[in-house]
């Protein structure tokens, strides 16, 4: 019923009007027709009366006894009544009485009668007493002969006969006000129908683009304000329609913009509450994203120095920065956080915002640095002073030369040897971390690879007494990428395993290929890695205390591991280590096959 609300105000005053114009035409239509009823009543009582005078005027004389049965043919199918009376007042016919019993009519209470008898027309309305209980409006007309009163007429019409014809006047207008009302009803329907139903659709149009959907549109046809406004309403919501699209597309564009930034923003409304929160961010912080939109920043971050460079930033109003440490899942993080307050935002809108930038890598890139020079210096500083000194030793050898030099040379070998192994990881390390270094794709046959391998080890394991297997179940079979990396990757994995396995040990390299990847695992037997130094043994210069490996004699340069997982980047690879202390090691390498 209230969806058709409208529709029933407009049919109502519709109708309210219509009939209201039909009420006060009929009250004007009644008054007239009865005005003219009456007058035309009143006219043909008159008229009637003087015809009967002068019917009666010129056969006075010669119809005197037969004039009341003259009265009663004249009128005898007729509601009026004639009564004829002479000039002594004695009644001499009437239509509908006997007038043998009718009283004498000169009295003054017929003053119509008295007028007629006087020479002049008479009227009078008033009860009869002939016919008691009705009132009759008389007229009365003197009978003239040779210029003498001899008589007088008077016709009587009851007010009965006339109110009825009032009555069948206002039953015919009643009627045809009922037909008209019932017409109007359905004229007020149809009219509240023609403007409701454009109506109801422009209004059904607008509230389903209130909600939401821009797809409806108002089918109103015609050149009418309605149609106009339809129109209108239609434009505006294609108009609405392209401004969210783009609205949306922009939103989007900046959404996945934001998103997908390596640095963390978050941004915060005037009471600091999250409006934003990034994937970096959330990553950096060790939080849910959606779970922190909405809440206060105090609410989801417990971190002391991020609350106090915003609180610092909201109250000065200036950008504040600031390098912070965090612990997350993935270990301690170093931060570069800068917060900084966003002016003439609406005030649901943006009022600050957080910006971090992950710097852990690029500070551990400079520890990293300073440690290589210090760990390079070191290292280049022993055998140098050590060849140095045997140096020294054989210019001062005079006699004993022999015994000396026997003494002397396997050190400087070894300490050369130490030296050329060095110089050589480091130039394989600048050569995998060199970018402008394009790869060279080559096909590689794994079974290629095992013969390479076996070549370049077997003497260095049976020196050791190592048992050495490298095998593949998959001999013939090809894989795309760059040999030399591969090669490089193979080196460092065998001679780490032989290097820091004990004698009798025993050393594994498998090579597999699955789903266009080259799986390289390699096991050994050796004295194995601390778990809690699992994580850094891929750092340059990084090497396990000589009294954990078993064996002082035994060092490395500690660039082996850094290569291996260097070159593994390089080829878009993945390397995962598992070890126990005192049980061994196992490195597994998995590279992707790549194309020219």
């Amino acid at each position: 019923m209230k969806r058709h609300r409208f529709f029933w105000k407009l049919f109502a005053g519709n109708l309210l009007l219509m009939v209201i114009i039909l009420s006060v035409g009929g009250l004007l239509s009644y008054r007239h027709l009865n005005a003219n009823y009456q007058r035309e009543n009143t006219e043909d009582q008159r008229r009637m009366t003087r015809i009967s005078q002068l019917r009666f005027q010129r056969s006075w004389l010669r119809q005197a006894s037969g004039i009341d049965v003259e009265c009663k043919q004249m009128f005898c199918n007729s509601p009026m009544r004639m009564t004829v009376i002479d000039a002594a007042g004695r009644v001499l016919g009437d239509s509908h009485a006997d007038p043998i019993t009718m009283e004498n009519h000169k009295t003054d209470d017929r003053p119509e009668v008295l007028d007629a008898l006087s020479g002049r027309s008479g009227r009078d309305i008033r009860s009869s007493e002939t016919v008691v209980g009705v009132e009759f409006r008389y007229f009365a007309e003197p009978i003239v002969k040779d210029g003498k009163v001899v008589g007088a007429v008077r016709v009587a019409m009851p007010i009965r006969a006339i109110a009825e014809g009032r009555t069948v006047i206002r039953n015919a207008l009643l009627l045809a006000a009922l037909t008209a009302v019932a017409v109007a009803v359905v004229i007020a329907g149809l009219l509240g129908w023609i403007w409701h139903r454009p109506l109801g659709q422009i209004t059904q149009t607008a509230n389903r683009i209130a909600t939401g959907d821009l797809t409806a549109k108002a089918h109103v046809r015609g050149s009418d304000e309605l149609a106009q406004l339809a129109t209108a309403l239609n434009e505006m919501r294609q108009s609405l329609a392209a401004q969210i699209d783009t609205i949306t597309s922009q939103r989007e564009h900046l959404s996945a913009v934001v998103q997908n930034l390596r640095e963390g923003v978050i941004a915060l409304d005037g009471q600091g509450h999250i409006i934003l929160m990034n994937k970096s961010a959330a990553d950096m912080l060790d939080m849910d994203a959606e779970n922190a939109i909405g809440q206060h920043l105090q609410t989801v971050v417990r971190i002391p120095d991020v609350l106090d460079v915003f609180n610092q930033a909201a109250k000065t109003g200036k950008s504040v920065g600031r390098q912070i440490e965090v612990a997350t899942g993935s270990g301690q993080r170093i931060l570069d956080l800068h917060a900084s307050k966003v002016a003439g935002t609406a005030p649901d809108g943006i009022a600050a915002l957080l910006v971090l930038r992950d710097i852990t890598e690029i500070t551990r890139a400079a520890a990293m640095k300073a440690d290589f020079a210090a760990n390079a210096s070191h290292e280049l500083r022993t055998p140098l002073a050590t060849l140095r000194a045997a140096v020294d030793s054989l210019l001062h050898t005079q006699g004993e030369e022999s015994e000396n030099l026997s003494r002397i040379l396997p050190i400087l070998d070894r300490h050369v040897a130490r030296l050329e192994e060095m110089t050589n990881d480091l130039l394989d390390l600048n050569i995998i971390e060199t970018a402008k270094q394009q790869l060279r794709t080559e096909k590689i046959e794994l079974s290629s690879l095992v013969g390479w391998a076996e070549e370049h080890f077997a003497q260095a394991a049976g020196d050791k007494n190592i048992e050495l297997k490298i095998s593949t179940t998959q001999p013939a079979s090809l894989f795309e990428s760059d040999r030399t990396l591969i090669q490089l990757i193979l080196q460092n994995l065998i001679d780490n395993a032989i290097k820091f396995t004990p004698a009798a040990g025993r050393v594994e390299c498998h090579l597999r290929l699955e789903d266009n990847h080259l799986g390289i695992q390699v096991s050994d037997t050796g004295c194995g890695i601390p778990a809690e130094m699992t994580e850094r043994v891929f750092e340059r210069f990084f090497q396990i205390e000589p009294s954990r490996t078993g064996d002082t004699k035994v060092r490395g340069t500690g660039l082996g591991l850094a290569i291996v997982k260097h070159a593994t980047e390089r080829l878009g690879g993945k390397v995962t280590l598992g070890s126990t202390s005192g049980k061994g090691t196992t490195v597994i390498v998995r590279i992707p096959g790549l194309s020219n």
